[in-house]
This record gives structure tokens, sequence and C-alpha cells, in this order.
């Protein structure tokens, strides 16, 4: 009997799938020791990558001769991008796994059931391409991973070719970022003498970061004067401000004299709108804020969320629903009342566009709870707080009453200057039963038209604030609009640009968490206490790249973000979108290049950096093995002086210090002249017990490659 093969993107979801077709599934072990295998029913298969099993090829593997950095042999532009398997064992094994279960005679057709994204998309389409597989592939598209939902979806499957945009838009991202990465990473790196990580979505956050707090540093605060009146409750604030307290006094005399009473009252009843569902970034901003959960923390959570079927699909840019998802809706809302039988009553399907709209959905909807509602109590703390933002935000879009608030205006005339103030009284809380609005409003006295008020206005000292810190949701809300009103302002005469900006952004919802994570664990930014800082090596690398031309800031990304846009849209091929990075890749190379190499020279921002300070009286340390020329060693570590010669050692290499507490002169001169160093007596961590092995380092990329052998 013909089966169908489904390869999820990862173990979790292959049981996911596996629970929602066969509650018992026949489980074929492959390999007993690691588990290895997959399970079979009458009708499917099932088996799963572990996400990217396949890598684009590094430089070297295009050339050789790549394995030396050099400016001369930059910019490295494959003539078409090559995939290889990731060198892990259990990786391979997987790979063979999933080859030998696609050519098997009796699977008639291929399911990719990668995660509902880009990425997800070219993960699983790259395992079937390199087994040179010819048969038909379907589509299983996942909102959540409730059994409900991969069910009917698994019955509805679209042939994956109508998913073509999206991989041809995931494939150019990967292209263009391993250009822009792999380019201007080799040439930032030998022109500055220190390795710079260099991203078109990295860099742009770097410098933001570094221009918001070089802006902080360098404000000098300004003081200055207002009259102000603050007395019985009644604040009065004048929009005038003078730099001379005397000046400011002498207007408050004026209006101290003048007559001040209430010009006008008004009181209308206003609703106050829902708030839209979670896209991913504003509840990372949110979750920032309340827990300060890292990005990239938030992220993780809420995909195990996903994974135990409690959430929607984690990354989404979107507030609203599908036209189609009305039943899913019902669904939910059925599911809260039978879960919390007698509350949430107020809680009620509403089929409006404000929460219905596919006009505003990209791939997938904002965060919503599934008809699969967990013990809330049950969940680990940090789970139980995202589940109840998300869960309450859903409530509130849900929510028949309406916020009303009577909304009053006091008008106060001092014949020299008109002050208006607002304030509102609850009528209906509505959605506030189950989140507190974003704003709150002011209390107002209870004055009535004509009532006088005695004015007591003097002069209030005041001091120029500068910007705020970064935060996981102003930064969120920068990478997602980087264009602030008064930039858009000037270029309002241009349409094209325009219609970009109107929609472009700084890395995506499901890539920026991870590269921020990155960018901190580089050491070039930090966050403390929902703030985000520059680093001096965060400082030195956006000079860096400012000295050298280098320019990835958020003016290049307007152009790759409207290519990439267009690729989705099918109005470009990704060949094209790969020849203006070539073209624009060129351009930034030719211009670094005039710069001196200074790959030994390990330059700083003032001279000689003091992490690369010569250590004794410069006799070389040992033997290069690759090219026989001199190591010399400085304070952090070890280094070929030959130009190009890709040998270092780093002190504080992590691999050795997991594996024998750190470098030692001997380890770095055993490494550095065979290759290789012969270890005793090592103590696993895991185990406690002793053990020897042999640790083999491979040196052409940033880093040195480790291999172990027992």
């Amino acid at each position: 009997m013909p089966k169908t093969l489904i390869i999820a993107e990862k173990p979790s979801l292959a049981k996911n799938i596996v629970a929602a077709i066969n509650p018992s599934p026949k489980w074929v072990t492959v390999d007993a020791k690691t588990r290895t295998g997959y399970y079979e029913s009458a009708q499917y298969v099932v088996s799963n990558a572990f996400g990217h099993l396949l890598s684009l090829n590094d430089a070297e593997d295009y050339n050789p001769e790549l394995k030396s950095w050099r400016s001369t042999n930059l910019p490295i532009i494959p003539d078409s991008f090559k995939y290889k398997i990731a060198g892990d064992r259990g990786v391979k094994a997987q790979f063979a796994l999933l080859k030998k279960l696609i050519s098997r005679d009796d699977i008639e057709k291929i399911v990719n059931a990668g995660d509902s994204d880009r990425e997800g998309e070219i993960i699983i389409r790259n395992i079937i391409g390199h087994t040179g597989s010819k048969k038909p592939v379907f589509r299983l598209w996942m909102p959540d991973q409730t059994p409900q939902t991969i069910g009917a979806e698994l019955s509805g499957m679209k042939p994956d070719c109508e998913y073509d945009n999206l991989a041809n838009e995931g494939y150019a991202r990967t292209y263009i970022d391993w250009l822009y990465g792999i380019n201007l990473t080799r040439m930032a790196t030998v022109k500055s003498g220190k390795l710079l990580r260099v991203g078109r979505v990295t860099s742009p956050i770097i410098t933001a970061i570094c221009e918001r707090e070089r802006e902080i540093r360098n404000f000098v605060p300004q003081k200055y004067y207002v009259p102000t009146h603050d007395k019985d409750g009644l604040k009065l604030v004048s929009k005038k401000k003078f730099d001379a307290p005397e000046e400011c006094a002498a207007l408050c005399d004026l209006y101290n004299r003048s007559r001040t009473y209430v010009k006008d009252r008004k009181t209308v009843r206003k609703t106050i709108p829902r708030p839209k569902l979670f896209a991913l970034s504003d509840l990372q901003g949110d979750a920032g804020k309340a827990f300060r959960y890292t990005p990239k923390k938030t992220l993780d959570i809420l995909q195990q969320l996903y994974e135990d079927g409690y959430v929607s699909y984690p990354r989404t840019n979107s507030q609203y629903m599908a036209v189609a998802e009305k039943k899913k809706a019902k669904d939910i809302i059925a599911s809260i009342h039978k879960t919390y039988a007698g509350h949430f009553q107020n809680v009620g399907f509403m089929d409006t566009k404000n929460i219905f709209d596919d006009s505003k959905i990209e791939a997938h909807s904002g965060l919503t709870p599934t008809y699969k509602i967990p013990d809330v109590n049950s969940l680990p703390e940090e789970q139980k707080n995202l589940y109840r933002m998300i869960f309450m935000r859903f409530c509130s879009v849900f929510c028949l009453e309406d916020y009303t608030v009577d909304r009053t205006t006091l008008t106060i005339d001092n014949s020299h200057e008109i002050f208006t103030l607002n304030g509102d009284v609850t009528v209906t809380k509505g959605y506030t039963v189950y989140e507190p609005p974003k704003k709150k409003s002011a209390d107002l006295p209870p004055l009535q038209i004509g009532d006088e008020i005695t004015p007591a206005f003097r002069p209030e000292e005041k001091e120029t604030t500068p910007p705020d810190h970064y935060t996981a949701e102003t930064l969120n809300a920068y990478l997602k609009n980087p264009y602030s009103a008064k930039e858009k302002k000037e270029l309002s005469d241009d349409e094209e640009a325009m219609d970009v900006i109107s929609e472009v952004e700084l890395g995506t919802e499901a890539t920026r968490a991870g590269l921020i994570d990155a960018a901190i664990k580089s050491g070039y930014i930090t966050l403390t206490k929902n703030k985000y800082g520059i680093t001096d090596d965060g400082e030195f690398y956006v000079d860096s790249l400012a000295g050298l031309g280098i320019n990835m800031a958020k003016d290049r990304t307007l152009n790759l973000g409207k290519s990439l846009k267009q690729v989705y849209r099918g109005g470009k091929n990704v060949p094209e979108v790969v020849e203006e990075a070539k073209s624009d890749l060129q351009s930034i190379c030719a211009g670094a290049a005039v710069h001196p190499d200074a790959r030994r020279e390990f330059k700083g921002k003032e001279g000689a950096s003091p992490l690369f300070k010569p250590v004794g009286d410069g006799t070389p340390f040992c033997a290069c093995l690759c090219c026989h020329g001199e190591i010399k060693e400085y304070s952090n570590g070890w280094f070929c002086s030959t130009e190009g010669c890709p040998v270092h050692l780093m002190k504080d290499d992590k691999y050795f210090t997991k594996v024998c507490d750190g470098v030692s002169p001997e380890t770095a001169k055993a490494i550095l002249e065979t290759g290789s160093c012969h270890f005793d007596k090592l103590v696993s961590k895991r185990t406690n017990k002793e053990y020897s092995a042999t640790v083999t380092a491979e040196f052409g990329g940033a880093y040195p490659k480790y291999s172990m052998k027992f």
C-alpha cells in the first residue's frame, strides 16, 4: 500500500503529528544507542530533521585558497550556492535515514512539515533536494500544533510548489546574509586587526545602540524655567520656556495679577478601542518591561508553549486573525467557557474587521491561545507568565462589553494663556478587567464653568533630558520601523521610497531575537535591567566599519528589504537579488581595499589595543604548523605573524576552558606546532570519571575547529 512520508523540522513536532494521526504508532528503531528511528502506520511514515541538517558551503569549500583571509580575494561570490551536510555525526546519520525513507518504493509522496515560515520551508526543501528525489511534495502548514489543527491541515494540504515565493524569499535572504556576512566580516577583520562579525541586520542593530548611547553620554543638560501653578489639586504648566529665572518670574507676576477662571468644561462619553492581538515583537517588548525577559528568552518560552500546543505560531508580525479563522476563534472561546465555567462571561465571538483582516496578514495571524487550555498553575513560572499575557490579550480582544469613559476637558483661561486639562471617569470597565489600559488618566478637580481660581504661578526649574536607553520594547519598535517621522517627511516626495519605508524593517520577527542575542554574546552590546548598552568592543566595531566605509546602516536595508519583498511577491527572482548584492559588495570592498591590512597590527581606537599587547621581548613562541612562520605571544593569545595566515589560539578559548580549564603554554605549543595535543586524566563533568583523549585543531576560519578522539 502506498504511503506518505512526513518530514517534521524537529522531533517534538514529529511527535505531535503522530499523536494527531495515530495515538499508538509503531516505532521503528534504526539505531538503539541513539534512539534514531521513525514512526510508521498503515498510511504514514513520520520522521524528522534536527533543524538545519544542511548548511551553506563555507568560502573555502568553493576554493581552498580562501582559507586564508586576505582583502585581495574579496568579494567572494560563488557561481552558485551549494549546501553541505553539517559535520556532526548524528546529523549525518539522520540525513542518511531520511534519504533511505525518501527512496523507499512504497513512499508515494512527501510532506514538508517544517515550521510554518521561510526558514522552515527551506530546511525541508533542502533535505529533499539533496537526496535527488523527484517524488511529489506537499506542504503541511500549521498555525498551531493541536491535534485538531494538524488533522485538518493534513486533509487540506497544498502542493509545496504553491509556497515557491516564500521559499525563494528564504533563499534570497540566506544568500544575501551569507554574501554580506562572509565578505564584510573578512574585510573588516583583515583591515582592523580584530575579528568583527559584520551582518546585514546585526550591524544596524549595534550601530543604532551605539549612536543612542553616545547621544546619552555626550548629552549636556540645560536648565530652563516654566511658569507653573500647582495648588489645590490643580496643576497648570505654561507652554512658554525661559533660560533666565528672572524672565520667567516676571511672567509669573503678570499671570498672578490676571483673572484666572474656568472658561469651559465639557464631558463626552468615549469608547476606548480594544487592544490588538500580540505580534511577537509586541509581546517581547511587554515581557521585557514586565519580567525583564530578553527577546530571545521570550521567543524560546513561546516556542515551547507552541510545541506543547497551547499557543499559535509565535514568529508572527501580525496583530489580526485571518477571515478563515472565525471558527477557530469560536472554538477557543468555547474552550475558555468550558474550562473556566462561570468566569469570562464577557468573552464572546465578534465578527469585525478590527479582528479579522486578511490584508493585515503576511503569513501568520496574531498570537492566540489554542482550544487546548492548560492547567496554568502547573506550567513553569516563565511559561505561565507569557501564557497569561497571551490568554488575557485574547480575552480583551473578544470582550463583549465596551470600555467606556466620560472624558472631561477643562479649559482654564488666564487672559494671557489658555490651559487645557483632560481626565477620564470609567463608566464600563470592558476589557480592563483582563488587562490594565496602556494609559492612566489624571484626576481632575470638581471645577465648573465660571469658577474663579487664585493664580499662584512660580518659576519651576526644569532640565532637558537625554534620550532614553533602548529597551526590548523600543528597540523592537525601531527595528520594525527604523525611519523617524522627520525622515519620512524628507522622503515624502519619493513615492517609491515611501512604499518601501511603509513596510521595510530590520530583520524579521523570526530572526531579530537571535541576532540581538548573538550581538550580546559577541560582546558588542549589553542588556541590563531591560536597557541596552554598548561595550568598548561595540564602539570599536562601529568606528572600524565607519572608517572603512562599510556602511551597513538602515539606508542599505531599505534597498535590500525592497528587493526581498519583491521576491516574495514574485516581482524579482533570486539571481537578480544576488546580482544586486554582488554589485553592492564590489563597491564596498573596493572602497575598503584602499586602507592597509592590519591583520597582525591589532590597532584599536587609540593605538594598540590592550588586548593585543606583545608578551616578552618578541622572541617567537614556536613555529606555525601551516606556513612555518613565527607564532608570537600576545596578552590574549598566540598568533602567526605571517600576513593572511589564519593560525591562532586565544588564551580564553572556550573549547579548552570546558575540556581542561584553559589553555596552558604547553597545550598552545602542541596545537600550534603539530595541530593536536594529547591529554591524560581529563575528568568528565557529566560522569565525574577520568578519561584520555587527543584534541585535533583545524585552522582556516575565524576560529579553529576542534575534534576529539578518545
